[in-house]
């Protein structure tokens, strides 16, 4: 479970730039369903929404989410690489002359097996900078803090780190080091940052994969997602084996008479023959005679008959099964795009409901039929916008005062009429008109 996370200098993030999902004490609205309880002290919400105007940085901030759990995973693989001078694939805020000479801050507060933990980095292009984790039990004390080369471990509370001290390298986070070497702290720690699932809403090729051999492996899925999509009036799903050959060689040798260019499609014809078989998922839809009775099941082929947004809510389906049967945290960008809204709204409040493993959502969309108080509490709702110096701000509704957002307001109604920002317009004046028809020269 995530409470914050931190970005600094990354991408159009300047300036140090915080995402919560610890639960306001001073809203009480949704609590039972969009909130959990961690302790006495501490409650989470299950999901944030992040709303802003295209290239705001919405996506920037699960970018940067993202690279810190890549960091974390592979860091010490990847050191390994190309005789260690390997570069982190770090993007700077470029738009200013400090900053792109400066290092880049990470810093993620999170609940891993009932402990607290606040670990983060500060990295340059081919080094660390600095590292540092913390652990809260009656109070937070650090477990290890790192300065370059010059690493300080508490030896009472970290003890699995004793004697590593020097044999991590200026560009391997020593949290990784720790964890190929399979000690226990470090190693559930990098297991935690695993537990990120990503998303991206405009196509589906990073989870397409996941969901179809969820799909031929797991018969609870299956029926999971059988019942799930039972409004599209699909009556069954199948898998077959599709064959990546491409080539009718015999029919190709009747036209073509060069015998080298037969010589040539016979040799990639052994290639392609050698490549494994692709999955193709199958819908069956049902046909009916002319009275309307039920005579038959007419299979598609999915990815090429069904509709994008059908294609887009199934595959979907997989990472967040995953996320909500393990607890896990997903990140969903453009989460609305090729989804009906109301579909998008049964999604989200299908995860409030019926999350039970304290999963986390967060997600950004336009859709501003989602930007309600039925939907969302106010400490649940982001917005993103850039500044005149084009850097990335985030703010939280929650952090509005009263007199421009209550519980009882219309939040889309205020955040078209700009009450909040991070809204996108262009000036529609006679200049376009006079440049679009060439009026005026």
């Amino acid at each position: 479970m995530i409470l914050e996370f931190s970005v600094e200098n990354f991408l159009s993030f300047k300036d140090l730039t915080t995402l919560s999902m610890v639960k306001a004490k001073s809203f009480k609205e949704h609590n039972e369903s969009h909130t959990f309880q961690i302790d006495s002290k501490l409650s989470l919400l299950k999901s944030a929404i992040i709303y802003g105007n295209n290239a705001s940085g919405k996506s920037n901030l699960l970018e940067a989410m993202g690279f810190m759990k890549g960091t974390v995973i592979n860091s010490f693989r990847d050191a390994l690489m190309e005789n260690n001078e390997r570069k982190f694939p770090l993007e700077k805020f470029i738009l200013n002359s400090k900053t792109e000479n400066e290092s880049s801050y990470f810093e993620i507060v999170f609940i891993n097996n009932n402990i607290k933990y606040r670990y983060g980095f500060e990295i340059d292009d081919n080094k660390i900078i600095a590292e540092w984790l913390f652990h809260t039990t009656s109070k937070e004390v650090y477990l290890f803090k790192r300065d370059l080369q010059d690493i300080q471990i508490n030896k009472s509370s970290f003890g699995e780190a004793i004697g590593k001290e020097t044999d991590v390298k200026e560009n391997v986070l020593f949290l990784s080091l720790l964890a190929t070497l399979g000690k226990d702290t470090s190693s559930s720690i990098v297991e935690w940052f695993k537990k990120f699932n990503f998303v991206n809403g405009i196509h589906d090729r990073g989870h397409k994969r996941y969901t179809i051999d969820k799909l031929k492996s797991d018969k609870n899925f299956f029926n999971w997602v059988l019942h799930f999509i039972k409004y599209l009036e699909i009556s069954n799903l199948s898998t077959t084996e599709e064959d990546v050959n491409d080539i009718d060689l015999d029919v190709l040798k009747e036209k073509e008479k060069d015998e080298e260019i037969i010589n040539l499609l016979t040799s990639i014809h052994k290639i392609q023959s050698k490549q494994p078989k692709r999955d193709q998922l199958i819908t069956y839809h049902r046909k009916y005679d002319e009275n309307n009775i039920l005579v038959d099941t007419v299979p598609f082929n999915f990815d090429k008959q069904e509709s994008e947004g059908t294609k887009k809510l199934l595959y979907l389906l997989g990472p967040w099964f995953d996320t909500l049967q393990n607890g896990k945290v997903l990140l969903v960008d453009e989460l609305d795009s090729r989804l009906h809204s109301h579909l998008t709204l049964r999604l989200i409040d299908f995860f409030h409901k019926f999350n039970t493993k304290h999963a986390q959502l967060i997600c950004a969309v336009h859709d501003i039929s989602l930007l309600n108080k039925e939907t969302f509490r106010r400490d649940q709702i982001w917005f993103v916008e850039k500044n005149q110096f084009g850097a990335s701000e985030l703010v939280s509704l929650g952090d509005f005062k009263t007199n421009k957002v209550r519980n009882k307001s219309a939040f889309d109604k205020n955040y078209l009429d700009g009450k909040y920002g991070a809204i996108p317009y262009f000036n529609i004046d006679e200049k376009l008109n006079q440049l679009l028809y060439g009026e005026g020269k």
